[in-house]
């Protein structure tokens, strides 16, 4: 007698990822990219960003407060990116483009790090070139792109998935007794 093994294939499922699940997450691993950068050494950061060096308790203690808004700002796209509807995800993509932004180039203007508002136009010395990359990872939101569409394959098998049903089974059994 020949053996049979039985073999359960379960098609692959599709997935749809629209363009602005990618940028809402891009976003959320952005700032939370820079919250670890600003509450790991709130003193390094700063040193990084302006080169000010030995700063005190308050100015340690305001890049901290940034780096805890940075860490909210993360988690909550890195939420955006998973929620189903583009409408909402789109909505806080545009909050973001028409608040944090502007209120950014405010700060550095109102209150430069330096003590000196930033030359030309556009500006290049820091903050700018990273507040340029975060607004075109948002513009990337609104892209006209269709979603991307890709196979995975389905979790873990069910229990009734590892045996063959009790149809197969009886008709196995009477083909063996002819």
């Amino acid at each position: 007698a020949t053996r049979r093994s039985a073999h359960f294939h379960k098609s692959p499922k599709m997935a749809a990822l629209a363009i602005s699940q990618v940028s809402a997450g891009l976003l959320g691993a952005l700032h939370l990219f820079f919250a670890f950068t600003h509450l790991a050494d709130p003193e390094d950061a700063i040193t990084m960003m302006v080169g000010a060096k030995g700063i005190n308790a308050l100015t340690k203690h305001c890049v901290a407060v940034i780096g805890v808004a940075h860490a909210t700002l993360g988690f909550l796209y890195v939420m955006f990116a998973k929620v189903k509807s583009e409408g909402i995800r789109k909505c806080s993509l545009a909050i973001w483009g028409s608040v944090f932004l502007p209120l950014c180039f405010y700060a550095q203007y109102a209150f430069p790090a330096t003590g000196k508002a930033p030359d030309g136009m556009p500006p290049t010395d820091m903050p700018f070139p990273v507040l340029y990359f975060f607004a075109a990872v948002v513009a990337l939101g609104f892209a006209p792109i269709k979603p991307f569409k890709f196979k995975f394959k389905a979790g873990k098998k069910s229990a009734s998935a590892k045996t063959p049903s009790t149809a197969t089974r009886k008709s196995t059994r009477t083909r063996k007794t002819k």
